[in-house]
């Protein structure tokens, strides 16, 4: 199963209508991990920590930058970070160090 199928039967939105929209979260949450485990390629195990961010991501949708709202006795807080359950299992991918190649013009 694909990440953007993971995500659209966690969202159960299955009829297609929105898979532009889904795609674009699935790409943002891939480039938020990459930046943190320091790589170029997503491990497969990773996957799931993908839909999972990408699925935070689309349940913030018009309350971007809020840190918590109240409205009708209803409160809401939001997740400001990457949630301690996903940054422990990126923990397990230790940034790869870059490699430094000497010249000849010395």
């Amino acid at each position: 199963m694909t990440a953007l199928e993971r995500l659209k039967c966690d969202l159960e939105k299955t009829d297609g209508t929105e898979d532009s929209k889904l795609e674009l979260y699935l790409e943002n949450a891939k480039d938020t991990i990459l930046d943190y485990i320091g790589r170029d390629v997503l491990p497969d195990r990773l996957i799931s920590a993908q839909v999972e961010l990408a699925k935070i991501a689309y349940n913030k949708q018009g309350a971007e930058g809020e840190k918590a709202r109240s409205e009708g006795g209803i409160s809401r807080s939001f997740i400001e970070d990457l949630p301690a359950d996903i940054k422990s299992r990126l923990k397990n991918y230790p940034r790869k160090v870059g490699v430094i190649y000497a010249t000849d013009e010395e």
